[in-house]
């Protein structure tokens, strides 16, 4: 008797052991995962590769949408929301009026790109295209904070 009772209380001690010492295993996985996943795209060095990578994941996520092949959305609206948020580190040779208008603006497209994976998610089409709509002005607001992106626009 006095070995069971031990038994049954050593089982729920034994399995969070297990637990704690699996855990951690999958984090790593995971992070090896996200490692891997990210290696897909090498991290922009400057605001101006920066601005260049998001420029071309804008291109391909207006292309997804506007072929209604909104299964590949998710995935490119998080790659350029990675993107977008290093851009503010990115850009400290930018008045500070300018930087305060970027923070604010890539805070407003990583919204809008949430709601525009989370529509293509659902299948939503009409949804989709109106957060791309969003996504496209607040784009435009971003580049316009940066004189040799609109330079380079102009060409």
């Amino acid at each position: 008797m006095k070995t069971s009772l031990a038994l049954t209380r050593a089982l729920p001690l034994l399995a969070g052991a297990a637990l704690l010492l699996t855990v951690p295993g999958l984090r790593a996985a995971d992070k090896k995962a996200d490692h891997e996943h990210g290696a897909e795209m090498a991290k922009p060095a400057t605001a101006a590769a920066a601005l260049d990578q998001a420029g071309k994941l804008h291109m391909e996520l207006a292309a997804q949408v506007k072929a209604k092949n909104l299964k590949p959305v998710h995935e490119t609206a998080e790659k350029l929301t990675g993107v977008l948020n290093a851009l503010p580190a990115l850009s400290k040779d930018l008045p500070a009026d300018k930087k305060t208008r970027v923070e604010g603006t890539v805070k407003n497209l990583a919204k809008a790109l949430d709601a525009l994976h989370d529509a293509a998610d659902e299948g939503n089409q009409a949804g989709s295209e109106k957060q791309l709509g969003t996504v496209d002005s607040l784009m435009k607001m971003l580049t316009a904070q940066y004189p040799a992106a609109k330079a380079a626009h102009a060409h």
